[in-house]
């Protein structure tokens, strides 16, 4: 599929809507009504005697695995290089219907489930496991998306990506139910019997009582959640943090140059999602699932790969910037960052391949 460069800076930027995640987003909506969501390149400022960092060529990770993505069968969400302004980055277009759907994050089920679970305290980070994910698809009856997870999981460590947090997987679900009285979803329970558990039970004819504020935050927002009339997995999205988007054009040559700092820089890449609340590499992580009852599901995730052609992994990182006008020439990827990008993506997919078989 082609990539598309835009120029978008005659579109109207929507201050009154927050895109959310790690990294600040403009959000635009362009002649037609559409909101389209527009990030660049992280900017790290000097801290504490460290330099600031800039890494130039991040948005190309997000252009570059949605072809890759798409070119495998895979549900990821498109971006594609775009200007606005005097700022170059990438674009998506809203992955769902304004006012008639919403994005649900992941981390909004795990933390219903789990109050010990706080995304902002690094003291919790820990928890965010495997575990807690499966604990989480359970409770929530939603096991029928274990594939879409497992498929995710497995991209990830294709393109080497560090930074599926839980903001970074998502539902889109009906918003209408958000807004509703604990009355209105009482009702909806009392008519849907297959719903009256003890645990809901107790919740809303509990809540009369003395309870903890904190406890009755939680158990509601769980019943929110249960209610929702979920349309499916959002497409694979934010996957910039990845395709060594953080290293120096220097530290690039020198992996490309030295066989060992290759492979101790591919085997050193750790998945944000933890095992047993212990931070472990992309493979590991896939070892200790085909180890445990999901050996058949992360199989059957994993046969995206055999679409994979190291050809084709060639011929869609060396044209991705030839959209790129003149007057940015400077944002184009080095061909020796892309010969970066195109062995470790080559490597860690027959790895992986390896270790599903």
């Amino acid at each position: 599929m082609t990539v598309e460069f835009l120029d978008v800076s005659n579109w109207n930027e929507q201050f009154w809507l927050n895109s959310g995640g790690t990294r600040a987003k403009k959000i635009l909506q362009d002649h037609a009504g559409d909101l389209w969501f527009f990030k660049c390149s992280e900017k790290k400022p000097a801290k504490e005697g460290k330099p600031a960092k800039y890494y130039r060529y991040e948005f190309w990770s997000e252009v570059i695995a949605y072809q890759l993505g798409n070119d495998w069968g895979l549900n990821v969400l498109r971006y594609d290089p775009a200007v606005f302004n005097d700022e170059i980055g990438c674009i998506s277009r809203s992955m769902h219907k304004t006012g008639d759907e919403q994005l649900l994050e992941l981390g909004r089920f795990m933390t219903a489930l789990s109050s010990d679970f706080i995304p902002d305290d690094k003291k919790t980070r820990n928890q965010y496991t495997f575990q807690l994910l499966a604990e989480t698809l359970d409770y929530f009856e939603l096991t029928q998306y274990w594939e879409n997870f497992f498929q995710t999981l497995l991209f990830d460590a294709v393109i080497g990506n560090t930074d599926r947090h839980q903001e970074n997987w998502a539902f889109i679900g009906r918003s209408t139910v958000l807004t509703r009285s604990l009355d209105d979803m009482e009702k909806d329970v009392r008519e849907k019997p297959a719903l009256l558990d003890k645990w809901l039970i107790r919740t809303f004819f509990g809540f009369l009582f003395d309870r903890k504020k904190k406890v009755f935050k939680q158990e509601t927002e769980q019943i929110r959640l249960k209610l929702i009339n979920l349309r499916g997995a959002a497409p694979i999205y934010d996957n910039g943090s990845s395709m060594a988007r953080e290293l120096e054009d220097e530290r690039v040559q020198q992996l490309l140059e030295n066989e060992q700092l290759f492979t101790k820089y591919v085997d050193g890449g750790l998945s944000e999602l933890h095992w047993a609340n212990k931070k472990l590499s992309h493979f590991d992580n896939i070892e200790k699932m085909l180890d445990c009852s999901y050996l058949e599901e992360v199989q059957k995730a994993g046969r995206f790969l055999e679409h994979f052609q190291a050809n084709r992994v060639r011929e869609i990182v060396q044209s991705i910037d030839n959209s790129v006008p003149d007057a940015w020439a400077a944002y184009r990827i080095p061909q020796s960052r892309k010969e970066l990008i195109i062995k470790l993506i080559t490597l860690r997919a027959e790895k992986i391949r390896r270790l599903l078989s």
